[in-house]
């Protein structure tokens, strides 16, 4: 009896799950940082649980702000203004925190700036860190090098490596 199909379909099934394995117990709780500081291994985000929803703490100046895990929708959202292949936000899972940055739409169209994102997780903010498992990543221009399954956007650094510390 031939296995290879069901092999083929319990390692799909793995590897759809990556970016839940790397949430584990404690899910985005944790300290983050990347390449850009002063220091290697230094601290530039630490994530707490809050409830159902999370805080981030911004290291630097200790200013902390709620934040949300991104429904599908919202994940949704994000990859298609990014321009990234659709298919590929299902196997990702992010936290996002701050008011919604504008689109060049609402620039050019002078709509108000800074409407605040959704707390329901459809809608994200200035701030997103996500992560993407490794097979879906190769599959995003932007992200394809890393060697993290982290990475963090924001509209002023644009999309940033980053790692999860000890």
């Amino acid at each position: 009896m031939d296995r290879t199909p069901a092999r083929a379909m319990f390692a799909a099934a793995l590897l759809a799950l990556a970016p839940a394995a790397a949430l584990a117990a404690d899910g985005f709780a944790g300290r983050y940082g990347h390449d850009m500081t002063a220091a290697p291994g230094e601290a530039v985000w630490t994530v707490r649980a809050q409830g159902e929803a999370w805080q981030v703490v911004r290291e630097g100046d200790g200013e902390t702000v709620a934040a949300h895990e991104l429904s599908a929708s919202g994940r949704t959202r994000f990859w298609e203004r990014m321009q990234w292949p659709a298919a590929t936000a299902a196997q990702a899972r992010c936290l996002s925190w701050g008011e919604r940055p504008p689109s060049l739409d609402d620039l050019l169209g002078e709509a108000p700036a800074g409407k605040p994102a959704s707390t329901t997780g459809d809608d994200y903010g200035e701030g997103v860190l996500c992560v993407v498992d490794g097979t879906a990543r190769a599959k995003i221009d932007w992200i394809a090098d890393h060697a993290s399954d982290w990475f963090y956007y924001d509209p002023f650094l644009g999309v940033t490596e980053v790692v999860r510390l000890p």
